[in-house]
C-alpha cells in the first residue's frame, strides 16, 4: 500500500499563496496486474474527479501516478505546481 499527499500550489495574479492538498491512497487490485487508487480531498473546495476511486492496469504505482495525473487535469487546477509527499504528515 502506498500512502501520499499531493499538494498543489500557486500565486494568484494579487500575489496570494495559493494551494490544495490530497491524500492518495493506492494498493493492489483484486487481479493480478491490477491497482486500485482512492483520492481524499484535504482541503475545504478542492475539485474532485467524478469517481473518486478507480482500478488501473499495473500495480500500486502506476494507480498512485493515475490519481496524480486526474487531479492535475481537473478544471480549477491548471496552473498549480504539484510536489508529492511519501510522508504523509507534509
Amino acid at each position: 500500500m502506498l500512502n501520499a499527499t499531493l499538494v498543489l500550489s500557486r500565486h494568484a495574479d494579487d500575489g496570494a499563496e495559493m494551494y490544495r492538498k490530497y491524500f492518495v491512497v493506492a494498493d493492489f487490485g483484486l487481479k493480478r496486474g491490477e491497482g486500485n487508487a482512492s483520492i481524499i480531498p484535504m482541503s475545504a473546495g478542492c475539485p474532485m474527479p467524478e469517481q473518486d476511486r478507480f482500478t488501473v492496469l499495473g500495480g500500486e504505482k502506476e494507480a498512485l501516478l493515475s490519481a496524480v495525473d486526474k487531479i492535475k487535469a481537473l478544471p480549477g487546477n491548471e496552473g498549480f505546481a504539484a510536489i508529492l509527499h511519501f510522508d504523509p504528515s507534509n
